[in-house]
């Protein structure tokens, strides 16, 4: 075998290697993986000190250092790539989308940059800066159209790459905001407990539940008394601000893993409270109503109290009968709450359910 044939044979094996680029990134791979794969198979064809990989911003369209080895060389990288920029080189190398060797320009003389493009048919991903001690002479033409196709092939995984991060970003996005979306429906916009929305779809649920599994199941209907005095005397600011506090202190008080709450009406609200028998769905009602009393509420300055009133009905475990609805329920909580109301106020009136 002749040294021509041994060099072609070598070449052939070179490009092989290359071509099997793909195959050593197994996908989806994020840009550090891709970015070391490019980095041992470039070190296999040219001398290389150092290194920095240029991305192309998505909303900008500039070309943003994502990378340095070593990171100590970020900075210096950034300052080379303005300086090749500046004299014209950069945008050059970016048009003919072919790698190029050039002298460093604030590295020193003994230094050279290659860039290589990294661009796919659609787009350009970013540019390649690799720190050489070799001179233009030195780094053979076969070598650079080697560079060449390795750049060609890391353009590709790369792509792939971007294009599955940015789908998973707008995918997480997407999720983020219909979240965000099924969180302010099912909210009340003032007080931040649950809305009557929310109430109407769940409570069939907790009541489905109970009466499956021969749980207790209790309602508390608070009222705020006198609240259209606080309105009326103190502003509407002052009132949302009063339901407000009044939201934070019940929901201090209650479980919150089970638990739960929600605005029924403009100063109504609904306990929801499972597993939660009669008797201590009574004895939570009396120690919030104690404690909203004993709490002092200001506005401007002015401190004051409220007091509420507490309806309480309450099913025991075994005692919630199948085709119980929700309103029969409620209704049965607004009873005991309007004799509360008829008792004074300021205080808990509950029972079994009468039907």
């Amino acid at each position: 075998m002749d040294a021509t044939q041994g060099s072609l044979i070598e070449l052939c094996e070179k490009i092989e290697r290359l071509a099997q680029f793909q195959d050593k990134v197994e996908p989806p791979s994020d840009p550090a993986r891709i970015w070391s794969v490019f980095l041992q198979d470039a070190r296999a064809l040219v001398a290389v000190e150092a290194s920095a990989l240029f991305l192309v911003e998505e909303t900008s369209q500039e070309f943003v250092i994502d990378r340095a080895e070593p990171e100590t060389l970020r900075a210096a990288f950034q300052r080379e790539i303005d300086l090749q920029i500046e004299v014209g080189v950069f945008p050059v190398v970016l048009q003919r989308r072919q790698p190029s060797i050039t002298p460093a320009l604030g590295f020193g003389r003994e230094w050279s940059i290659v860039l290589l493009p990294l661009a796919t048919g659609r787009r350009t991903l970013g540019m390649a800066a690799l720190l050489t001690p070799l001179q233009e002479s030195a780094l053979t033409l076969e070598n650079m159209r080697l560079l060449g196709v390795l750049a060609r092939q890391c353009s590709l995984v790369m792509e792939n790459a971007v294009l599955y991060e940015r789908l998973l970003r707008e995918k997480e996005s997407l999720e983020e905001a219909n979240r965000r979306i099924l969180y302010l429906s099912q909210r009340d916009a003032l007080t931040g407990c649950f809305n009557r929305g929310y109430m109407n779809e769940q409570l069939p649920r907790e009541i489905r539940r109970a009466a499956r599994y021969r749980r207790a199941l209790s309602l508390a209907l608070c009222d705020l008394d006198h609240f259209k005095g606080i309105n009326d005397a103190r502003g509407h600011l002052c009132g949302d601000r009063v339901l407000k506090e009044f939201v934070a202190t019940t929901l201090d008080l209650i479980r919150t893993d089970s638990d739960w709450m929600a605005r029924y009406g403009g100063e109504e609200f609904l306990l929801v409270l499972p597993e939660t028998s009669l008797a201590n769905a009574i004895r939570l009602a009396e120690r919030l109503r104690t404690h909203i009393a004993g709490k002092a509420f200001a506005c401007e300055g002015d401190s004051f109290a409220v007091t509420a009133s507490f309806g309480v009905v309450g099913l025991d475990a075994g005692d919630v009968p199948k085709g119980l609805t929700a309103e029969a329920l409620l209704h049965q909580a607004d009873e005991y709450l309007y004799r509360a109301k008829k008792k004074g106020r300021n205080r808990v009136v509950g029972g079994p359910p009468s039907f």
